[in-house]
């Protein structure tokens, strides 16, 4: 483990954050569910992807901006960003997988990048390649959101790979930005349709020290909401874009719902928000992300963690407005809520922010990528009745596959923390894994030993380099019913959904041993979502089920139906499908009266006696839907209690 600091989110100097991360190069990743993925991140998703980039013409933009090569411009209007995100993973992922071959890819994409750059410093293919004029369709451009994807790369490959020439590019752009853009009489007083370049100009700014770079990002958060984005519109958008939409009919402090918002905007917005609050301590922006979040989680959440359940305008609905098989529940939207979660838990220290990140890391961003790291899901639905849902390789819009792929590559940074207030080491999650702190001048070593998210046992080893007394905090999910903790075979007791603090004088060798147990537990939701009235999903432990066709041939999944009383479900761990998962096997019915009545509609008189006839089902975790072929799914399964079963 290298000893310099490599962050995703550096708020080491930031006045306003409650939490540090540890550096994702002093944490390495052992365990056998995310290891295999890191490992397939930087050996098959990142090259395929560079090779899709190249293919549709997303690099060769760049050669034709840079007049290198002749041709037209090819593909979306916002085709940079994708070549922005791949190198940001890329970076990332090295850190923890060292690969020649893309080290070699990453150099090409940053040298074609570079050559592109106009002499006051912008960068946009679209716009150079096509002779239009800059800024005058913020609304729709996705110029400032494509600079934003820029400036994260930049950053990432100046920390992992030591390569100042993209970041010494983006400084030049952003001051571009800077002097185009702000309250000055004679700068544009706008913003991008799109949100994203506020969380960039908050690192950027973490990164150089420019405060500049800050006020800018303060003044994008703040221009919105006062109808400036919506008039920044030309007239060439593919359909009307609402301030709703645009989230810019109110500013962010009396903004209290985001119905009719798209969701990635929305998402990318309330995280930029929480990085400028980090660093300036707006007490008013941050009650009103408290509010937002709080609206968010608690009516607008599907189960799977996924965000966004319209199709119109990829956004979010009104409360409970939850749909299934319609679920729109964009992968971006997974990853830019972990961002948000992942932000304001830096702000606060609350352990439910952590738990909703580990919730979207193990069901709606994981879903997005296929076990072999090779295909993606756009949408994610929470079911496929008729077998249509099929991942794909890449899209003509293709945001989502090199997005999911810089989440997996910022995992290490989250497994572990730093508490300022308490001067603890934290433990987020239970990842199999080794990190190394330096607190008060003592090097420790802490390593977890786990087979989570399968089974609840945990061993955490603290190995200083001298006695020390550390307070180490652990979080306990909430989800847990009963637990054991001990240290040394001391027992102790914690409180589920906190953190468990404990200080001692640790000396090497010193054993945190944890046990809960992990139960499948059959899951209701709030009557007002109507798309789950009188259904019940499955639950274990982070992970959410749900019952695909292929495991289930003998019954069409719409037509199970369970009894809570009596589903007898059980665990079998199954190491022949899905990389190794653990399964839940259950009993359920099927009404054959209901499947034989072929009626469209019917009176209760022509119903009959009922006829049930009792089956065994199949349940995988949700993630691993679609991975062995088009197949039915479904997570919510009709739900009956009292029912007699006749055999």
């Amino acid at each position: 483990m290298s000893g310099t600091s490599i962050h995703v989110v550096n708020v080491s100097r930031s006045s306003y954050a409650v939490i540090e991360p540890l550096p994702i190069n002093r944490v390495r990743i052992e365990d056998a569910f995310w290891k295999p993925r890191l490992e397939r991140l930087v050996k098959v998703t990142l090259p395929l992807q560079f090779a899709k980039i190249e293919e549709t013409g997303r690099l060769e933009n760049f050669r034709i901006a840079s007049r290198k090569v002749k041709g037209v411009y090819k593909g979306l209007w916002f085709n940079d960003s994708d070549v922005y995100k791949w190198i940001e993973a890329s970076a990332y992922a090295l850190v923890h997988f060292r690969s020649e071959e893309l080290c070699k890819l990453v150099t090409t994409a940053v040298r074609e990048i570079i050559s592109a750059q106009e002499p006051d410093g912008y960068i946009n293919t679209y716009i150079t390649v096509n002779g239009l004029k800059r800024w005058v369709d913020l609304a729709w451009s996705h110029e400032l959101y494509c600079a934003g994807h820029l400036f994260q790369a930049a950053v990432a490959v100046r920390r992992s790979l030591g390569d100042d020439d993209l970041y010494t590019a983006s400084l030049k752009f952003a001051d571009l930005l800077r002097d185009t853009f702000g309250w000055d009489e004679g700068k544009l007083k706008a913003a991008d349709g799109h949100p994203e370049v506020e969380m960039a100009l908050v690192e950027l700014y973490r990164e150089s020290n420019r405060k500049e770079y800050l006020d800018l990002a303060e003044f994008f958060i703040d221009i919105r909401g006062r109808g400036c984005v919506v008039k920044a519109s030309a007239s060439r958008q593919f359909f009307t874009l609402s301030s709703e939409y645009l989230i810019d009919h109110k500013p962010i402090r009396e903004l209290d719902d985001v119905a009719g918002a798209h969701a990635v905007r929305a998402l990318y917005y309330m995280g930029g928000a929480a990085d400028v609050y980090i660093e300036n301590g707006d007490r008013e922006l941050w009650h009103a992300l408290e509010r937002l979040w709080r609206k968010i989680i608690d009516r607008k959440t599907y189960i799977t963690y996924g965000f966004g359940s319209r199709h119109d305008g990829e956004a979010f609905g009104k409360d409970y407005e939850l749909p299934n098989e319609r679920a729109y529940s964009e992968t971006c939207a997974a990853v830019a809520g972990a961002m948000w979660a992942w932000r304001m838990f830096l702000a606060s220290g609350n352990p439910e922010y952590m738990e909703v990140l580990e919730s979207i890391l193990y069901n709606s961003a994981l879903a997005g990528i296929s076990i072999d790291g090779a295909r993606y899901f756009y949408v994610n639905p929470l079911a496929d009745y008729y077998a249509e849902h099929q991942r794909q390789p890449w899209f003509e819009c293709a945001c989502c596959p090199p997005n999911i792929a810089r989440l997996l590559a910022y995992l290490p940074g989250m497994i572990y923390s730093f508490s300022r207030a308490d001067r603890a080491i934290m433990v987020n999650m239970f990842i199999g894994s080794r990190a190394i702190f330096e607190v008060n001048g003592n090097r420790i070593l802490i390593s977890i030993d786990t087979s989570y998210p399968w089974y609840g046992r945990v061993v955490i080893t603290v190995e200083p380099e001298r006695v020390d007394e550390v307070p180490i905090m652990i979080r306990l999910p909430s989800w847990i019913d009963e637990h054991a903790i001990s240290v040394n075979g001391k027992e102790l007791k914690g409180r589920p959904g906190t953190y468990i603090k404990i200080t001692k004088n640790w000396d090497n060798g010193d054993r945190i041993s944890i046990e809960f147990k992990m139960m499948p537990k059959l899951i209701q939701s709030h009557p007002y979502i109507e798309a789950n009235y009188s259904r019940t999903a499955i639950k274990r432990g982070p992970i959410v089920y749900c019952v695909e066709g292929v495991d289930n041939k003998e019954f069409d999944v719409r037509d199970l139906v369970i009894d809570p009383q009596k589903s007898n479900l059980n665990e079998v761990f199954r190491k022949d499908i899905l990389g190794g998962v653990m399964t839940i096997e259950g009993e359920g019915y099927i009404d054959e009266c209901t499947l034989r009545n072929f009626k469209l509609y019917y009176e209760y008189s022509e119903r009959g006696a009922p006829m049930f006839r009792r089956v065994r089902f199949v349940a995988i975790p949700y993630y691993a839907w679609n991975n062995r072929g088009a197949s039915q799914m479904i997570v919510w399964m009709r739900s009956h209690s009292n029912k007699v079963i006749l055999d």
